[in-house]
């Protein structure tokens, strides 16, 4: 299914109020707008610096030309601006700015909208607005079917990671991270969705670790997160497993609490419902249990062409969960010195009853 582009920019337009035009430089907003099958790369970010969507007329994407003939290939915007200190090459400005700015009076545009914060002078009134980051929120068919190939793949590297973690003591976390990549590379991913996550013994303690040559030892908790791009978009999945297959009793007990809250912050994500109604139901059972204060993050947040965008279900947040949104849920308990567990399904806000799309197996032994 082709990503549907006028649908989106004809969505902007009827959101631009009395504004002339509206401005992004973010780098999954101008994803959203130009070229969403494409993932962020290395670095990660996008072949243009700016997209334009103005009240009349078709979008405009400013980019460099170091990036120029793949822009020209990917985009799907057709009025593409070049920018380039190199007296060789043509062009429309020195800096992404200057042609943003030339464009802009070009078009006798006065009064924008932004994503972020851009110097464009004293001539131009702006104005920040954040409707299509919210409206990236809300995913649309051509995006979940994107979604759910990526959590295809995904899933199949955590069945592939608890094979390999359960019968791998003695291997380093670099060595089962570069197993785990290279089996999901072979299967034809376009590339991670970040560096893969392997955190085993106390290392497991970290809600977020980079990988060392530490050995893997039997009874050690691995704590598995990584997700893949496929068709510009993302997937996100943590996983925990046990060395031989043999937790500790404490390490067990943390494994089911945590599952637990899993599930109840999942049943939580309904359509109407807050993100801190669906944070503190989980929260509120691992604090039940003594743990409170080892659950040191929100309990998750969106992802579709970023792995972390809008919304974010935190303690605090008053975001209101809307029918189509792609989230994580992923409660975790971490132990100094000890270890941790850390359960992470991408779900999607159906109604009453919230879908989880994640497929690989959670259940210990």
């Amino acid at each position: 299914m082709k990503i549907n582009y006028e649908r989106r920019w004809n969505e902007i337009k009827k959101n631009l109020d009395e504004k002339d035009a509206f401005i992004t430089s973010l780098p999954g907003n101008t994803r959203y707008l130009g070229n969403s099958d494409s993932p962020p790369g290395c670095p990660p970010g996008s072949t243009m610096n700016f997209v334009i969507i103005p009240r009349k007329g078709e979008p405009i994407a400013i980019t460099s030309s170091l990036e120029e003939h793949r822009c020209i290939e990917e985009s799907s915007i057709d009025d593409i601006r070049l920018w380039t200190l190199y007296p060789d090459i043509k062009s429309d400005g020195k800096t992404a700015l200057d042609v943003l700015k030339n464009t802009l009076n070009e078009k006798k545009i006065k009064n924008v909208y932004i994503d972020s914060k851009i110097g464009l002078g004293r001539g131009i009134k702006a104005s920040k607005n954040d409707f299509v980051t919210e409206m990236r929120g809300v995913k649309t068919k051509d995006e979940l079917e994107r979604i759910r190939k990526a959590i295809k793949q995904s899933d199949s590297g955590q069945e592939f990671a608890r094979n390999l973690v359960e019968c791998g003591e003695g291997l380093t976390e670099r060595e089962v991270r570069t197993e785990i990549d290279y089996f999901m590379g072979r299967n034809g991913i376009q590339e991670n969705s970040f560096t893969t996550i392997i955190a085993s013994g106390p290392n497991a303690a970290h809600s977020h670790h980079s990988n060392t040559n530490r050995k893997l030892e039997s009874g050690d908790p691995v704590i598995c997160d990584f997700g893949v791009f496929w068709d510009g978009y993302c997937s996100d999945i943590t996983r925990t497993y046990f060395v031989n297959g043999e937790p500790s009793a404490e390490l067990k007990e943390i494994y089911q609490v945590v599952l637990e809250a899993n599930k109840l912050s999942t049943h939580e994500l309904k359509a109407g419902n807050s993100g801190h109604n669906i944070d503190k139901a989980g929260r509120d059972f691992i604090r039940s249990k003594g743990y409170g204060r080892n659950f040191v993050h929100g309990t998750g947040h969106g992802f579709g062409l970023e792995i972390h965008e809008f919304p974010s279900l935190t303690y605090k947040s008053k975001v209101i969960a809307k029918e189509s949104m792609a989230v994580t849920i992923e409660p975790g308990i971490y132990i100094p010195g000890k270890g941790g567990v850390r359960i992470e399904d991408d779900v999607l806000v159906k109604g009453d009853n919230p879908q989880v799309l994640t497929k690989a197996k959670k259940d210990l032994y």
